[in-house]
C-alpha cells in the first residue's frame, strides 16, 4: 500500500456529534448501526400541526406528503449560563447554534484540549449550515423580534459565535452548499491547515427541522419519500427521508498531532470540491462526469490506488435520479481495475438525510467502521436497484454488512453532494498508533477530580462518570489522568479518592 504524504495529512483528534435515535457517542452510535437499527420517526406535534399539514397528494397546495424524519430529542435543553449567554438572548438563539456550542466544547474535551488553552489562538472555525427554520417563525410575528433576533438566526453567526465564545482568532465562516455543506467546510479547514495558515480548526455541520416550509417545498419537488423510508441503491427507493443532527471535529496537521501525542481518531489523506457546471440536464440533476472527476482527483492526491480503499460511504440518498448516477461515478473511479468489487453503503438508511450536516454523518460512520474493521448492515430488506449495473461497475452494496479485510490500516472514501451541483469527496484512513506503556502500578492511586459550573451539573457529571465506569470498564488511572490534566477546572469541584 502506498504511504500517505504526511505533510498534507490532517488528523482528527476530537469529535462530538448528535444523531437521531440517541446516537450521541461512539458506543451508542455503533450499537445502533451494528444491530441494523434506525432512528427515523416523525416530526412531533409540538413543533407544528403535523396532521393538518400532511396530505397524500404531492400536488396539494401548502401540504407535504410526509413528515417522517430522523428527529433529535431534547433540543430545547440548553445550559445558556455555561456559555455566558443570558436567558433573554438564549430564547432567540437558533437551536443549531446551541448544538454547535455544545458539540464544539465536547470535541475539545474528546481531544483532551482545554477550551481555555485555545483562547487567543489562530484556531479556525468552519461550519456547514443551510437552514434558517427557527428564524422563520419571526416572520409570522414581526413584532416579536428583539435585538437578539439577527445574531440568533444568521448563518454567519453560527460560526462566528464559536469564535467569540472560545476566543478563537483564525478564519471563521459558515458554508452553504446545500447537502454538501459540512464536507465542503471540512475541506476548507483542511486546506488552511495544509498551507500552514492556521494551527488547528473546528469543522463540522448542523441541521435541525424547525419549520414546515422546507418539507412542503421538497415534497412538491418530489424529493421526499412518501413511504417514509430511505432506501439507498434499492429497487424500491422513492426519495429521501429528512433527518437532523450534526457533528464537530477538532483538526490538526498529522505531524503536529503525532508530536503532541494526541489521540488520533482517523487521518484525512486528501479532500476536494468541485461543481457540476452545466454538464447535466437540469440544475438539480447530478453529473456522473463531475462526480467521477472529483473522486479521481482526490484519489490521485492521496497517493493511493483504488485497491487500497476498503469501501465508499456514499451520498446515497435513495432517490431514483441520484443513486444510479453516484453508483456509476463510484464504479468509474473505484470499481475499474479492482480485483474485488468496491463495497458501498449509506448511513442515510439509519438517520435520514441530514442535508447540510449529512457529510458529517457519513464521515463519522466511516470512521467508526474503519475502527471496527466492519461495515454495519442497513436497516432494510435490500433488493438491488435494476437501474444500477452493479456487476459491470464492479461495486456491491453492503446492505447486509460485511467485515473489512485483515490489514494494519483501513481506508474509506466519503461522498457528499449538494442538490445545486457542488460535490465534496475525501479519503480517510485509520492510523496504526504506537502502544504507550504508562506505568499504572503506583501504590497510591491518584484522585479523580471532577468540576462543573453548577451543583446540578456536577451531580450529572459524577453520574455520567459512574455510568461510564460501569459500562466501559476503563482504566482508572487513565480516567483520573485525563480528568486531572485534560479537563477544565470550573467553580464547583469534587475530589474522589480510590484505595483499590
Amino acid at each position: 500500500m502506498n504511504s500517505p504524504r504526511h505533510p498534507v495529512a490532517i488528523a482528527i483528534i476530537g469529535m462530538a456529534f448528535r444523531f437521531p435515535g440517541g446516537a450521541n457517542d461512539e458506543d451508542s452510535m455503533w450499537r445502533m448501526l451494528s444491530e441494523g437499527k434506525h432512528g427515523i420517526s416523525r416530526i412531533p406535534e409540538d413543533r407544528w400541526p403535523v396532521e393538518e399539514l400532511q396530505h397524500p397528494k404531492r400536488s396539494e397546495p401548502g401540504r407535504s406528503v410526509t413528515f417522517t424524519a430522523g428527529v433529535l430529542s431534547q433540543i430545547d435543553q440548553f445550559d445558556a449560563g455555561f456559555f455566558g449567554i443570558s436567558p433573554r438572548e438564549a430564547a432567540w438563539l437558533d437551536p443549531q447554534q446551541r448544538l454547535l456550542l455544545e458539540m464544539s466544547y465536547e470535541a475539545m474535551e474528546d481531544a483532551g484540549v482545554k477550551s481555555t488553552s485555545l483562547a487567543g489562538s489562530q484556531c479556525g472555525v468552519y461550519i456547514g449550515i443551510s437552514g434558517m427554520d427557527y428564524g422563520q417563525h419571526a416572520l409570522d410575528d414581526l413584532a416579536s423580534m428583539t435585538a437578539y433576533s439577527m445574531t440568533g438566526n444568521t448563518l454567519s453567526i453560527a460560526a462566528n459565535r464559536l469564535s467569540y465564545v472560545f476566543d478563537l482568532h483564525g478564519p471563521s465562516m459558515a458554508v452553504d452548499t446545500a447537502c454538501s455543506s459540512s464536507l465542503v467546510a471540512l475541506h476548507q479547514a483542511c486546506q488552511a491547515l495544509r498551507h500552514g495558515e492556521i494551527p488547528m480548526a473546528l469543522a463540522g455541520g448542523v441541521s435541525l427541522l424547525m419549520h414546515p416550509y422546507s418539507f412542503i417545498g421538497f415534497s412538491h419537488a418530489s424529493m421526499l419519500s412518501a413511504s417514509g423510508q430511505c432506501r439507498p441503491f434499492d429497487a424500491a427507493a422513492d426519495g429521501y427521508v429528512r433527518g437532523e443532527g450534526g457533528a464537530v471535529l477538532l483538526l490538526k496537521p498529522l505531524p503536529q498531532a503525532q508530536k503532541d501525542g494526541d489521540t488520533i481518531h482517523a487521518v484525512i489523506l486528501a479532500s476536494g470540491v468541485n461543481a457540476d457546471g452545466s454538464r447535466k440536464s437540469g440544475l438539480t440533476i447530478p453529473s456522473v462526469t463531475a462526480q467521477a472527476e472529483l473522486m479521481r482527483a482526490v484519489l490521485t492526491r492521496s497517493g493511493l490506488d483504488p485497491d487500497d480503499v476498503d469501501f465508499i460511504e456514499a451520498h446515497g440518498t435513495g432517490t431514483p435520479a441520484g443513486d444510479p448516477v453516484e453508483a456509476a461515478s463510484i464504479g468509474t473511479v473505484y470499481g475499474t481495475g479492482r480485483q474485488q468489487p468496491i463495497p458501498i453503503s449509506s448511513v442515510k438508511a439509519n438517520f435520514g438525510h441530514l442535508e447540510p450536516a449529512s457529510g458529517m454523518a457519513g464521515l463519522i460512520t466511516a470512521i467508526l467502521s474503519l475502527k471496527k474493521a466492519d461495515l454495519p448492515p442497513m436497516p432494510l430488506d435490500f433488493t438491488p436497484n435494476p437501474h444500477i449495473d452493479f456487476q459491470k461497475l464492479n461495486i456491491v452494496c453492503a446492505a447486509a454488512g460485511m467485515s473489512l479485510r485483515d490489514a494494519d490500516v483501513h481506508t474509506a472514501g466519503v461522498n457528499s453532494f449538494g442538490f445545486g451541483g457542488v460535490n465534496a469527496h475525501l479519503i480517510v484512513q485509520t492510523l496504526k498508533q504506537p502502544v504507550t506503556d504508562r506505568d499504572q502500578t503506583a501504590q497510591i492511586l491518584p484522585p479523580l477530580l471532577l468540576s462543573a459550573r453548577s451543583d446540578a451539573a456536577l451531580r450529572d457529571l459524577a453520574a455520567s462518570y459512574a455510568d461510564y465506569w460501569e459500562s466501559a470498564e476503563p482504566s482508572y488511572y487513565e480516567m483520573a489522568y485525563t480528568a486531572a490534566f485534560h479537563r477544565e477546572r470550573w467553580e464547583k469541584r469534587l475530589t474522589l479518592s480510590a484505595r483499590s
